[in-house]
C-alpha cells in the first residue's frame, strides 16, 4: 500500500500519523508524544454530536489511508478536503471550526459545514448521521471518494460495508417522514427573515432527493445531481414558492433547499439576476428538461438537473446570501 506521510504536528487535530523508521523508540528526552487512537479519536467525536448511528471503524491502518485521501483533497481544494482542512488540519480552536468551515463557504448557517463534518465522521469513523437524505447525500460522496482514491482491498472493504449501512438509513421511510416535518418547521422560522426580501429561489420534491437524476461521473468532485427549480422573487421568496406549488397538480409536498437574497442596499431585476443564475447553469452543463419531455412540460424552463453544492457555488459568485432551509442532523 502507498501512503504519504503526515506531520506529527497534525495528529493533534485527529489526522492519522503513520510512523517512520525515523522515530524514535527510546531516549526520553526527545520522546514524540503518542497520537491518539482511531477508537479515542472517535469517541472524542462522538462526545459533541447530538445523534448518530455508528458503523464500523476503521483500522489504524486503514485510517490512516483514508485520512491520506482526505489530504490529497485538501491539496485539490474539494469541498470535502477543504471541510478536512479547517475541520481537522489548520491550528484552529476545536469550538471554532464550524464557524470558520461557515464562513470560509459564505453561509449564514452552519448546516452545510456540519454535514461536511458529517461525511469527514462516516469516512474516517463510520459514525452516521440518523437523517435520510444527509446519509443519501454521504453515501453518495463516499463512492465518489473510493471512484478517486487508490484503497486498498480491506480499507475499500469497511468502506463498502459502512455505505451499506449509510444506505438503510436512507430507505427508512418513517426517518423521511420525520425529516420532512423537522424541515418544515425550519421553513417556518425563517419566515420573518425571508419576509419582503428579493432573491433565488431552490425547490424540489422529495422523490428527486430520494431518486438523483444524474449520478456524478468518476471525474466529478460535485455530488450526484437531481431535479431542483430555481426561481426569482423580488417580494417574498417563501410566498412566491407557496403560490408554485399550491395547485391540485402539485404530486407531493414540495421541499425548500434554499434562499439567495440579495442586498438591501440593490435589488437588481428579475430577469438579470435569474439570467445570470440559469446562463452559468446552462455553462456548466446542468441544463433542466428537453423541451417536449413530460418533464419539462410540467415545470417548465426554471427546471435544472444540478445540486444545491453547485448552486452555492453560484450564489457565492453572485455575491448572495447563501440563506439554507434544510434542518440539518447534528
Amino acid at each position: 500500500m502507498s501512503t504519504v506521510d503526515i506531520r506529527d504536528d497534525e495528529a493533534s487535530n485527529g489526522a492519522s500519523s503513520i510512523p517512520t523508521d525515523s522515530t524514535p523508540t527510546h531516549a526520553h528526552d526527545n520522546q514524540i508524544p503518542q497520537s491518539p487512537s482511531r477508537a479515542e479519536l472517535r469517541t472524542r467525536a462522538l462526545e459533541s454530536r447530538n445523534s448518530y448511528e455508528v458503523g464500523e471503524l476503521p483500522s489504524e491502518e486503514e485510517g490512516a489511508e483514508i485520512d491520506n485521501a482526505l489530504h490529497l483533497e485538501a491539496e485539490d481544494e474539494s469541498s470535502l478536503g477543504v471541510a478536512f482542512r479547517f475541520l481537522v488540519l489548520d491550528d484552529i480552536p476545536d469550538d471554532e471550526r464550524i464557524g470558520a468551515l461557515q464562513e470560509e463557504r459564505g453561509h449564514t448557517s452552519p448546516g452545510t459545514a456540519i454535514g461536511l463534518r458529517q461525511h469527514l465522521d462516516a469516512l474516517r469513523f463510520g459514525i452516521f448521521p440518523q437523517g435520510t437524505s444527509m446519509a443519501r447525500q454521504i453515501a453518495a460522496r463516499m463512492k465518489s471518494t473510493m471512484r478517486r482514491h487508490d484503497f486498498s482491498d480491506s480499507t475499500r472493504a469497511v468502506l463498502e460495508r459502512n455505505i451499506a449501512a449509510l444506505e438503510k438509513i436512507a430507505a427508512d421511510t418513517d426517518l423521511f417522514e420525520d425529516e420532512q416535518l423537522q424541515a418544515e418547521v425550519a421553513e417556518q422560522s425563517l419566515e420573518d427573515k425571508l419576509r419582503g426580501r428579493a432573491g433565488v429561489y431552490v425547490f424540489t420534491y422529495p422523490h428527486y432527493m430520494r431518486h438523483p437524476t444524474h449520478q456524478s461521473a468518476e471525474s466529478e468532485k460535485m455530488p450526484d445531481r437531481t431535479l431542483l427549480k430555481v426561481g426569482f422573487s423580488d417580494s417574498g421568496i417563501l410566498e412566491r414558492v407557496n403560490q408554485e406549488t399550491s395547485g391540485a397538480g402539485v404530486p407531493e409536498h414540495r421541499r425548500v433547499l434554499r434562499a439567495y437574497l440579495t442586498t438591501e442596499r440593490e435589488i437588481p431585476s428579475n430577469k438579470k439576476i435569474e439570467r445570470q443564475f440559469h446562463d452559468l447553469l446552462d455553462s456548466a452543463g446542468h441544463v433542466g428538461p428537453k423541451r417536449g419531455s413530460t418533464e419539462h412540460q410540467r415545470g417548465g424552463r426554471e427546471w435544472f438537473y444540478t445540486s444545491v453544492e453547485f448552486l452555492d457555488q453560484v450564489a457565492g459568485l453572485l455575491d448572495l446570501e447563501i440563506v439554507e432551509i434544510e434542518a440539518p442532523d447534528l
